[in-house]
């Protein structure tokens, strides 16, 4: 029993011994190659240890192969290793590396797996929480992955490695003050870091933190080179541009265009430096609505660099809107949204919105319609809030709704618009940009009272940040009706001082348009040989010429009118030149002239006119003439003069109907007293686009004394004509128009003693609108006249030119 015993602690001490030994050889292996792979031959050494683990199948070589992939670069080979292992058959240490390599690898849903498995195994590894929240960060698990750095927190505090990590999740998951924090601690704990430094400094410049930036550069000198300065000035800059389009400063904008200006000058700056200022430059000059600049510089830095980037073409699109280049304007956007269609409906700037007004402004109505039509039918009334969790009311609905009814009125349909207008207010009666609308709509159709009262509206229920649009508004609408006093000096400090603004810009141009001087030419030229009012064979014309407003609407102005006729073989020529002076007395308006004829007339004249306006609707005008233009020239042959009254009541009731009746009285020296009653209306029949039809009824009648006179003088005379009127516009621009007329007219004309007959006129006409500054026509017609029961025709030509000074 003992001898049998001895044997047995013999042989187990053998095979200790033996174990031992292999395990010694095992070790000695694995050093050898983990040597080699730190010689500077990894390949050898991950070649040799896999050999040695298929013969071991030993735990520390598959550590030791496994570390020697990840470090080599070779993820996927490393989790490929062991195809039969589970996560328990790893070590903590292989847990680790494997979850790396599967991290970078991109297999995130294995690397959560290892490092969750490391966490649950060894809370007191910082590499497994670590590893977890980069691993959630990288999957956008965000809240799992600051859970993670929060657990890391508490078992290690604020290490290196935290911040790094924290950093990480911060500028992954859009928190960019998180991030500054996180870089400014990491700053604070590694002072050398360059690295961590230059980091720090292009985050402070990307938030725009220019005062950071700048401490950083000037405690880290020697990181930072004058180009870095130069850079630094430059992201000031742009950051002062975003920031002022986000809050509505643009003192922000003139500031961050004068550094944008200091980097362009700067003969050393880096080249790609410049060209981004210069493309920076582009937008803050659009911005501010310096849209030549903006449009010359595009075009320059186009040609320097070629292809602009997109956001600097969207300036430049809005820089040839405000110029009043519309198509041009248009092909750019219609690019920019083809380039990327989300930019259609952005809810901030929708460029389908800015698409649908250059249409409109270049009258293509059609095409307008078809952009507005497809985003209509995309718009709900309410979307998802950036939880997804409730719904909110969406901006771009209203959008669309406000569009509908503008581009009705802009296409001649202001009653259309008007019905779609009420509808939307009776739905939201509280919504200032509705109130803003139907201001603008009014306005349009003529009413400038009820403008102002839709404009206060809206004013009262904006917030005091947006209530300069429909402020801008009243005081237009008080132009338009004359109310100039006390007005204009509020115009001139809102251009002044107020931000630029596209409605600020229509408050300038109105003001700078309607108080123009102007010089106006007008003339007509009869062939008909039967006895007019005036003579056979008359021309007349008449000279305008309009001094600008003052600030009080009054103005002065001066007036050449000339005729020629032919009677008996003899040529009759007369002239009145006169000077005056119009008053603004709102709601009246007064003008007042004095002058002197000459040729056949040249006798001292005076000439008064006033104006009074009731309401929008309702006005009346009372004119005196001592010495008249009308006065005819056979009188004035004969050696009489005459002197006129005229008293006429106006009634308009929008922009497409507007109509008047008048009593005139004429007192001729040769004792014969004119009496003439008449009436017009007006009727728009029809207007879309470019297409109008209008048509106009006159009557009349008159009852002269009986004396004996060369003019034409019946007894008594009535008459009745309509007349009908086609025009088609043609576009040449923005407000440049071709305006073709057509128009067809028949009536009725009695005389006491010869009885009543037809009477007919055709015409047409010919008119160049270059608005603002010039407009002129000519046409050319043919009528049927009757005097003394006798038919007359006649061919009449006509023309006329307006020119603003502006």
């Amino acid at each position: 029993m003992k001898v049998r015993t001895g044997t047995l602690l013999c042989a187990a001490s053998l095979l200790l011994m033996n174990t031992a030994s292999a395990q010694g050889s095992l070790d000695s292996q694995r050093e050898a190659w983990v040597v080699t792979a730190r010689q500077g031959q990894p390949n050898e050494a991950i070649i040799g240890l896999s050999q040695l683990y298929e013969q071991t199948g030993d735990r520390s070589v598959l550590d030791d192969l496994i570390a020697l992939m990840v470090s080599d670069e070779r993820y996927q080979q490393a989790l490929e290793t062991c195809t039969s292992c589970s996560v328990d058959d790893y070590s903590s240490v292989s847990l680790e590396a494997l979850g790396r390599a599967a991290r970078l690898a991109g297999d995130h849903r294995r690397a959560q797996e290892f490092y969750q498995a490391l966490t649950f195994r060894d809370p007191n590894n910082p590499q497994g929480w670590l590893g977890l929240a980069l691993t959630h960060t990288e999957q956008g698990f965000y809240e799992s992955a600051s859970w993670a750095l929060t657990r890391y927190e508490e078992y290690f505090g604020q290490t290196s490695a935290w911040l790094e990590a924290h950093a990480y999740l911060a500028a992954s998951s859009d928190n960019p003050i998180a991030e500054l924090q996180a870089r400014q601690l990491l700053v604070e704990q590694q002072p050398q870091n360059e690295a961590e430094i230059k980091a720090l400094y292009r985050l402070a410049v990307s938030l725009g933190a220019g005062s950071a930036a700048e401490r950083v550069m000037q405690q880290h000198p020697h990181l930072f080179t004058e180009s870095d300065r130069l850079w630094l000035r430059y992201y000031d800059g742009v950051n002062k541009i975003r920031l002022a389009d986000s809050t509505n400063d643009l003192t922000r904008t003139e500031a961050g265009l004068a550094d944008l200006d200091v980097v362009i000058a700067e003969q050393r700056a880096d080249p790609g430096l410049v060209q981004r200022a210069l493309y920076d430059k582009v937008v803050a000059l659009a911005t501010l609505r310096r849209f030549e600049e903006a449009e010359a510089l595009a075009a320059k830095v186009e040609a320097r660099y070629g292809p602009l980037p997109n956001y600097v073409r969207e300036s430049r699109a809005d820089a040839l809107s405000g110029l009043g280049r519309p198509s041009e304007a248009r092909a750019i956007y219609t690019a920019l949204i083809a380039s990327n269609p989300d930019l259609a409906r952005d809810l901030e700037r929708p460029r389908n919105e800015s698409l649908i007004y250059a249409y409109a402004d270049a009258r293509q109505y059609d095409e307008a319609e078809q952009v507005l039509n497809r985003w209509k039918q995309e718009e709900p009334a309410s979307r998802w809030d950036f939880t997804r969790t409730q719904r909110i009311n969406n901006p771009n609905y209203e959008r669309v709704h406000h569009l509908d009814v503008m581009l009705a009125a802009w296409r001649g349909d202001e009653d259309i618009a008007s019905r779609r207008l009420d509808t939307l207010i009776e739905q939201a009666p509280a919504n200032p940009s509705l109130w803003r609308i139907e201001g603008d709509l009014n306005r349009w159709r003529g009413w400038p009272r009820q403008a102002e009262e839709s404009y206060q509206k809206a004013v009262q229920l904006s917030p005091p940040d947006s209530r300069h649009v429909p402020t801008y508004g009243i005081l237009v609408s008080r132009l338009d009706r004359g109310d100039w006093r006390g007005h204009v000096e509020t115009i001139e400090q809102h251009i002044a001082h107020a931000p630029p603004s596209v409605s600020l810009d229509g408050l300038a141009r109105e003001l700078r348009e309607q108080r123009a001087g102007r010089l106006s030419i007008a003339g007509t030229r009869g062939d008909s040989t039967g006895s007019g009012i005036q003579s056979s064979r008359d021309w007349r014309h008449e000279t305008l010429l309009e001094a600008p407003r003052n600030n009080a609407g009054s103005r002065f102005f001066a007036q050449r009118i000339g005729m020629y006729g032919e009677y008996e073989d003899d040529s009759l020529y007369a002239a009145y030149t006169a000077a005056g002076y119009e008053f603004n007395l709102y709601p009246a308006t007064l003008k007042l002239a004095v002058g002197e004829g000459a040729q056949l007339n040249e006798e001292l004249l005076l000439w008064g006119e006033v104006n009074y306006a009731f309401s929008d609707y309702w006005s009346t005008v009372f004119r005196a003439e001592f010495n008249s233009s009308e006065t005819p020239l056979r009188a004035l042959r004969d050696g009489f003069n005459a002197d006129l009254y005229r008293l006429e009541g106006r009634f308009r009731r929008d922009e497409s109907g507007m109509g008047g009746v008048g009593l005139t009285l004429m007192d001729l020296e040769d004792g014969n007293l004119r009496r003439a009653l008449s009436g017009y209306w007006n009727e728009q029949l029809y207007h879309h686009d470019e297409w109008i039809v209008t048509a106009v009824i006159v009557a009349g009648a008159s009852q002269n004394d009986e004396v004996e006179a060369s003019y034409f003088n019946p007894r008594r005379d009535g008459s009745i004509s309509g007349e009908l009127q086609l025009s088609h516009t043609l576009p040449l621009g923005y407000r440049k128009s071709f305006v073709q007329s057509l128009t067809l007219g028949s009536g009725s004309y009695w005389q006491e003693d010869y009885g009543s007959d037809a009477t007919w006129s055709i015409g047409y006409r010919h008119g160049w609108e270059l608005e603002p500054n010039v407009i002129f026509h000519y046409g050319v017609s043919r009528q049927k006249s009757v005097y003394d029961g006798i038919p007359e025709y006649g061919n009449f030509l006509t023309a006329g030119f307006e020119w603003r000074f502006l």
